[in-house]
């Protein structure tokens, strides 16, 4: 189990006119309010102020070969760094699990078979108890290798599920948006308005996304409606923008979406300006593990 700190500092891009966009904030919001939102959307370098572990289990001490059927060493093993972990999984923001095999054979076999073995890790995660609501599985099969495939060693390193335990947001690289700024009011259609600026950042965030091994898609909102209805405005939302980044092609196989509805405000809710802040969608990069 690795676990890894960084500190480094935060920087503000992408700010846009409000006359460009005011057009897909909310017409309840002032001219200031507006200006304020379409300003606020910024790339942030995680700050390391929050803990994320990660670990690496190569697939031959869980799985028999070719299969995804989690085998009673396999379950041990998540066992033991269940224990090591502690309240670090428990109480995480999000657990991603990826599935990966080495390059022999055919890639679409080997992308079913990596997901399928992380879905079964994520099942055995759940059913031992772990909460369900944060948990997300990508399979990648051969395309990030940590070794070469031209050697046996290099290809059993390679074959292997790596979970990643995000205990807080802080942690990740990430590009914060208004949702304001993408939305109409109670809405999870991106506005023509919001597809510009998403295109304007996709080309500034290019690198972020080319040495992601995961992008997280997160939707939130403030708590002005039911919480049921926020938390799937919010999943709709996210999923939205995933199939838009997708659409102007960020590789679709790196990404996960979640909705965390009313659960995670930055402001305080009583004031326009708090719950404005709180109705946002975040764009998360999870860098290759080093």
């Amino acid at each position: 189990m690795n676990i890894k700190n960084k500190i480094v500092t935060a920087g503000l891009f992408g700010l846009v006119s409000a006359s460009a966009l005011m057009y897909g904030c909310s017409p309840a919001m002032t001219q200031s309010e507006r200006e304020q939102a379409i300003t606020q959307v910024e790339v942030v370098e995680g700050e390391g102020t929050g803990v994320m572990a990660d670990i690496g289990i190569v697939s031959g001490a869980m799985f028999a070969f070719d299969s995804a059927e989690l085998n009673d060493e396999g379950k041990a093993t998540i066992v033991a760094y269940r224990k090591k972990l502690g309240p670090e999984l428990t109480e995480a923001f999000m657990v991603l699990i990826v599935g990966h095999t080495d390059s022999t054979g055919d890639e679409g076999h080997n992308m079913r078979l990596s997901l399928a073995r992380a879905d079964s890790v994520a099942e055995h995660l759940i059913a031992t108890g772990a909460n369900a609501d944060v948990i997300a599985t990508l399979g990648l099969g051969p395309r990030l290798p940590i070794a070469s495939n031209d050697t046996r060693e290099g290809r059993m390193q390679n074959r292997r599920v790596d979970i990643y335990v995000i205990a807080e947001v802080r942690a990740l690289d990430r590009m914060n948006f208004p949702s304001a700024a993408l939305f109409e009011r109670d809405n999870a259609e991106i506005s023509e308005e919001g597809k510009a600026l998403l295109d304007r950042n996709i080309q500034t965030g290019s690198d972020m996304f080319s040495r992601a091994s995961a992008i997280i898609i997160v939707g939130h909102t403030d708590d002005k409606w039911d919480a049921d209805h926020n938390m799937e405005l919010s999943k709709a939302r996210a999923a939205t923008v995933r199939d838009y980044l997708i659409s102007q092609g960020v590789d679709s196989t790196r990404m996960v979406t979640t909705g965390a509805g009313e659960t995670m405000p930055i402001a305080d809710n009583t004031t326009r300006a708090g719950r404005a802040a709180n109705r946002r969608v975040q764009v998360l990069v999870l860098g290759r593990a080093q």
